[in-house]
């Protein structure tokens, strides 16, 4: 239903014109779209009451929306007789079309600073040592790794589908090609109709990715939609924060390239992938990058006080191992040595 009908059948209903059907009308669109009852609940709220003007330079959003509905206050300060009744309805409609119009068109943002329903945000944390699963009101399902947080409308737009996140998620987004499903991060902003795909965007790594499975992204820098890129199945975007000048006497940019995935690798296998199969992939990485998502996979700190040991890149799978067993397994390819102690862990050459 357009906002000018809404707008029609609210100020029928305040001003006491509504047919049933109508009201019937209203009511079945207030149950579908909540932010539009709110906007109701508000109107009716303040309708009765006498409201102050608005002084001479007044920016306030609350006193700029009592002044839009003085309008329609006035118009109750006296009671008609039966013979206007007819009139003093018709400018109660007129004065109510007027403020929700005026609303609509002029004083929408004042509703969009409120916690109004249709700006009600969530947010889901996978704490460290833990993953979560998480469903969209579109039907989109989002896995999210440890230590990550994904913030999101309870109830999308008719326009876009629009998500924040910060860490490592994996997404199977429901096809809607009308509807946009757009993720931001810190460095990436990624667009799709309905894919599968994993973005890694933790605040403190050196690099970002986004990672397509199957469809199709879109994926440009954050604040440079222009320069996107359009990823294929099996393909990857890594975001270099390490800033590298483009060229002489020029700011340093961080670098976006592609790098494309083995086919033959199932998602289970993949290192990008395999975690929302609770499996630990490296695949040619070094200690520093696998000791990071080893503190993320068991919630521990690690430290490696040799920059040669540091250095060591190991390729293997784990899975349902402790901690421990993971640690032991890699010595077997490359010497050192490391102390447990609670949730630290020191290792050495």
């Amino acid at each position: 239903m357009d906002k000018e009908k809404i707008t029609r059948l609210i100020a029928r209903k305040l001003s006491g014109e509504a047919t049933p059907e109508e009201i019937k009308e209203l009511d079945d669109h207030l149950r579908e779209h909540p932010e539009d009852a709110y906007f109701l609940s508000i109107m009716d709220d303040y309708w009765p009451g006498a409201v102050p003007s608005l002084k001479d330079g007044d920016a306030d959003g609350e006193a700029h929306f009592q002044h839009i509905l003085a309008t329609a206050a006035r118009e109750e300060d006296e009671v008609p007789a039966p013979q206007e009744s007819r009139r003093y309805y018709l400018r109660k409609t007129l004065a109510a079309a007027a403020v929700l119009t005026g609303l609509v068109c002029g004083g929408w943002w004042y509703f969009r600073n409120k916690p109004a329903a249709e700006t009600l945000m969530t947010e889901t944390v996978a704490k460290p040592g833990a993953k979560s699963r998480v469903l969209l009101s579109d039907g989109t399902i989002v896995w999210l790794n440890s230590g990550s947080r994904i913030v999101y409308p309870t109830r999308f737009s008719d326009s876009v589908r629009a998500v924040e996140l910060e860490g490592e998620a994996y997404f199977d987004v429901a096809k809607m090609p009308n509807r946009p499903f757009l993720v931001r991060t810190r460095d990436l902003h990624v667009r799709v109709l309905g894919t599968v795909f994993n973005i890694k965007c933790y605040p403190d790594d050196l690099r970002s990715e986004a990672t397509l499975i199957s469809g199709a992204i879109q994926v440009s820098k954050t604040g440079e939609t222009q320069s996107a890129l359009l990823l294929h199945p099996h393909e990857k975007v890594v975001v270099d924060r390490q800033a590298v000048a483009v060229a002489a006497n020029t700011p340093a940019q961080p670098s976006m390239v592609i790098k494309h995935i083995k086919v033959s690798i199932p998602d289970t296998s993949m290192v990008e992938t395999a975690w929302v199969y609770n499996k630990l992939v490296f695949d040619g990485e070094d200690f520093r990058e696998i000791a990071t998502e080893m503190e993320r996979w068991y919630n521990v700190k690690i430290t490696i006080n040799d920059p040669a040991v540091a250095a060591y890149r190991f390729h293997a799978k784990f899975e349902n191992e402790r901690m421990e067993e993971v640690l032991e397994a890699l010595q077997l390819s490359l010497p050192f040595t490391f102390k447990i102690n609670n949730n630290e862990v020191n290792i050495y050459k």
